[in-house]
């Protein structure tokens, strides 16, 4: 009999486990992890969520995995981010191959794009829409790293305790936030800033259509305001190519987001310069969020959280 309930519970412990996934995100900074648990008939429960900042002569992935360890979160399954600079997301035309063979065929279309010997890569691609090129040939995202980058993201994943089961770009677990948070049907861009810039992605329907990094003079502090006429000129910029070069609607919304991008810095003249609404991304929206969780730390740990909310079956990518 013991050993009957002591199966029933391992078999339990399993189906409950299908049900979570660990999104984490390594960067010189720290780490960021982000639990979120998937009730049936709710939104997705971001249960756990912090960033721990590094400590001189000790491995994130061991701060990580005690952090777990005293939350009983080990073996749970992962998404992984590729930290910025670890790999080159580049845009070109797509071969008219199998989807399949995708990424080898555009693994030679960028072996005199990328900062290193291209016998070195990993590579994978994805295909943008069938309209976001109107009148042109279809192109796709080449995402490009070193093995010896994966292969070290890989052990210090290993070395949490957790059970990788994806590895993603913050491109694309931004799109995961947007999926979950903001109604995509007309195209929403999500902007998300950091210290000394920002990044940009359009995404419609479950698909990135556009993904643009920039420079910007923001500090991140708490008390650092935005530089609203120089954001607003990089907003514009991407508007003007996503409907003069790829002959696009412009998004219905512009979202913000990022570390202490707050409602009192998102003043009238940023809110009124473009045609298109301009907020704050609010993951209530889209998520239930265990009330202990500092704002703070969930704009630390935004691409965590996207890793989380992974989806496989939603859009391109």
């Amino acid at each position: 009999m013991k050993q009957l309930v002591e199966k029933v519970t391992r078999i339990l412990r399993g189906a409950k486990r299908q049900n979570q996934v660990i999104g984490v995100d390594f960067s010189t900074a720290g780490v960021a992890f982000a639990h979120i648990q998937r009730p049936a008939t709710q939104q997705p429960y971001l249960v756990n969520c912090d960033f721990i900042p590094a400590e001189n002569g000790i491995e994130s992935a061991d701060l990580l995995r005690t952090r777990l360890l005293k939350l009983g979160l080990l073996g749970i399954p992962c998404n992984l981010v590729m930290s910025p600079g670890s790999y080159q997301l580049i845009l070109g035309e797509a071969p008219k191959v199998p989807a399949e063979e995708l990424a080898e065929a555009l693994r030679w279309r960028i072996k005199d794009l990328v900062q290193f010997p291209i016998a070195e890569a990993i590579v994978d691609a994805f295909l943008l829409p069938e309209d976001s090129a109107r009148g042109t040939s279809r192109m796709a995202y080449t995402v490009a790293a070193q093995r010896k980058n994966i292969e070290a993201a890989v052990a210090a994943t290993k070395a949490t305790g957790l059970q990788l089961k994806n590895i993603d770009i913050p491109e694309l677990v931004l799109r995961n936030l947007a999926e979950a948070c903001c109604d995509t049907k007309r195209g929403v861009a999500i902007v998300k800033l950091h210290q000394g810039g920002g990044s940009l992605q359009i995404i419609r329907e479950g698909n990135l259509y556009l993904s643009r990094q920039f420079s910007l003079s923001y500090n991140a502090g708490l008390l650092d305001d935005l530089p609203g006429e120089a954001l607003v000129l990089e907003l514009q910029r991407s508007l003007d190519y996503f409907e003069r070069q790829m002959r696009q609607v412009p998004p219905s919304h512009i979202y913000l987001c990022g570390e202490n991008v707050t409602t009192d810095k998102l003043t009238p003249e940023i809110r009124n310069a473009l045609a298109v609404t301009i907020n704050l991304l609010d993951l209530n929206s889209g998520v239930q969020v265990a009330g202990a969780i500092p704002d703070h730390i969930l704009s630390l740990s935004l691409c965590a959280i996207g890793a989380a909310l992974r989806q496989d079956q939603v859009g391109q990518g």
